[in-house]
């Protein structure tokens, strides 16, 4: 089809290219003309008609927080769509690297259909309302051209098919909120955590070597120290790092492990290399160092604590429930109870409420 065959229609500079025999074209594509061009809604069709999943509208708002929050270093990588219509391709040469680059004309007939990345789509649209000076900002779009519905759930199938979604782990030691920043300073400066924090899984397996996994240490310092920003993170680092080394210095167990004189696969023995309970302790940790000067000495009565499963008058309904760990809010309070009175401490009017419960529901067992 030549451009003379098209009318009317609407152009974006691009780079021509192949797969599997077939022509795509990679557009840079202004963010405002996004809503203009993907207008049709798949979400009004039956499963077997879309090719493309609902939309979780749930996850809008916080793309949209990620953007603003981001303004001048957020990344975002390609849509890929579909174009059912006319379409012309014009280089600019008709030999060497210039008959791949030129122009995409579009008949204004055809129809745009997200492929991959509706939400981010939906979010930049979303944070446009609320800063139009995004709008001349691009984003690059993958296009197919001349594919059917059954093609179009193909290319959603394919592109969906192998992913693999950075942990949690890893995003927090690429990050740089505020709060990442303070995770990752706590890891490496801390004398006990460093070395035994495992940056890149979602799950520490039975042999690992590490202790806790960075998401994990990342939620316990969230519980520590509270609002952190740009201005302090440094400072409050400093403090979750010297109550983190006091506390490990009273948990000759943590000691162990990290001299490797415990097995990996005996650690799950003990409830104190759990995630739920790394965030019970600074949860404790937060309420020391705001209403305890002597918590360095208050730390010191953990020794005496029996820390293996096998202690379900402290443990059981607490951090485990019937031999599995729960990681619920419920459950670490439940725990910091178990561990404040062990300790000494008096429970908030909050922990006794939870408390209360808890020895109904045990006294009714």
């Amino acid at each position: 089809m030549s451009l003379s065959d098209i009318v009317s229609g609407v152009s974006f500079p691009a780079i021509r290219g192949t797969q599997a025999g077939n022509e795509y074209f990679i557009v840079m594509c202004p963010l405002k003309r996004l809503k203009k061009i993907f207008t049709f809604d798949e979400s009004t069709l039956s499963a077997e008609d879309r090719a493309q999943r609902l939309l979780n509208l749930g996850r809008i708002p916080q793309i949209t927080k990620y953007i603003h929050q981001n303004r001048f270093n957020y990344a975002f990588s390609s849509l890929t769509a579909c174009i059912d219509g006319h379409c012309s391709f014009q280089p600019i040469s008709f030999e060497g690297h210039g008959s791949k680059i030129g122009n995409l004309l579009v008949d204004d007939d055809a129809e745009f259909y997200i492929t991959d990345g509706q939400h981010r789509s939906a979010a930049i649209n979303r944070a446009l309302e609320e800063d139009p000076s995004l709008g001349d900002e691009t984003i690059s779009v993958v296009f197919f051209v001349n594919k059917d519905l059954k093609q179009r759930q193909k290319i959603f199938r394919d592109l969906n098919l192998y992913p693999v979604k950075t942990s949690k782990s890893t995003a927090v030691l690429y990050g740089d909120a505020p709060e990442e920043l303070l995770s990752n300073e706590v890891a490496n400066k801390s004398a006990f955590f460093k070395g035994v924090i495992d940056f890149s899984e979602n799950n520490l397996s039975a042999r690992s070597s590490k202790l806790f996994m960075h998401s994990s240490l990342f939620a316990a310092n969230m519980e520590l120290v509270k609002d952190v920003t740009s201005d302090n993170w440094e400072s409050k680092a400093v403090e979750a790092v010297s109550f983190w080394d006091c506390l490990a210095e009273n948990l000759p167990l943590w000691q162990q492990a990290k001299n490797h004189q415990i097995k990996p696969a005996d650690r799950k023995h003990y409830v104190l290399f759990t995630a739920i309970v790394l965030k019970s302790f600074a949860i404790l940790g937060h309420e020391l160092l705001a209403g305890h000067k002597n918590w360095q000495s208050i730390l010191k009565k953990l020794k005496t604590i029996d820390w293996d499963r096998s202690n379900k008058q402290m443990w059981e309904g607490r951090c485990y429930n019937n031999g599995r760990i729960d990681h619920s809010n419920a459950a670490s309070i439940l725990t910091v109870n178990a561990l404040k009175q062990n300790l000494g401490i008096p429970l908030s009017a909050e922990q006794q409420k939870h408390e209360a419960k808890f020895m109904g529901v045990m006294d009714g067992n």
